[in-house]
């Protein structure tokens, strides 16, 4: 649902840059442990690296029901990268580019998850 097609932009140059907005609903059970109540709306730019594809979430808002609480989430200016190799000097690292391909789902739930706790 969440995936993004990147191979254009590894192919350019580092510092270009796309836009991409998403509105719309989450279908009940794509996150096991959250239910959301209102549409999900997020804008995100994509910057190419030497390395990879830097995301930033320019806004992310929606809300969601999480243990029988409902919570706003409205976040801004998030920050995430994603490698195209894995880098053994920073193994933090976890998030790749896969077959020219990144993934947002992880990234959206590890930042709603944030908000809320």
């Amino acid at each position: 649902m969440f995936e993004l097609n990147v191979a254009d932009l590894l192919a350019s140059y580092p510092g270009d840059s796309r836009e991409l907005a998403f509105q719309g609903e989450v279908i009940p059970g794509y996150y096991p442990d959250l239910a959301f109540t209102s549409p999900l709306e997020f804008t995100v730019k994509l910057i190419a690296l030497d390395d990879g594809i830097e995301v930033v979430f320019e806004e992310l808002r929606t809300a969601v029901q999480y243990e029988w609480d409902t919570h706003v989430i409205s976040l801004s200016d998030i920050a995430r990268t994603f490698k195209e190799q894995y880098d053994p000097i920073a193994p933090d690292d976890v998030k790749f580019v896969e077959k020219g391909n990144i993934d947002l789902k992880e990234v959206i739930y590890e930042e709603i998850l944030m908000a809320i706790l």
